[in-house]
């Protein structure tokens, strides 16, 4: 359960940042900064969870989960990136126009 929990919040926070990423470069401080919250806390949550994953993976010495560890975080934040490029270009960055 906590691995669901943990992919779907990384998903989440990859797409938080992204879209911070992109409200950077709009001209609306409101955006911005909205999203910069939204970013931020989701990050400190989700690194919770990654550093008692790290933890574990350090007292148990099993590399190898440290290698599932890894990708598990990176196919996740990608999904999170690539959605919310997709979600900012289509419905919240067409209304800037």
């Amino acid at each position: 359960m906590t691995w669901v929990v943990w992919g779907l919040l990384l998903v989440v926070q990859n797409a938080a940042f992204t879209l911070v990423s992109r409200a950077r470069n709009s001209s609306s401080l409101t955006y911005h900064a909205w999203a910069a919250v939204f970013s931020n806390g989701v990050w400190f949550v989700s690194q919770v969870i990654l550093v008692d994953n790290i933890f574990r993976v350090l007292k148990d010495g099993d590399w190898w989960a440290a290698v599932q560890v890894g990708v598990f975080y990176t196919v996740c934040t990608m999904v999170g990136s690539l959605l919310m490029h997709w979600f900012a270009m289509r419905r919240l960055e067409r209304r800037e126009r």
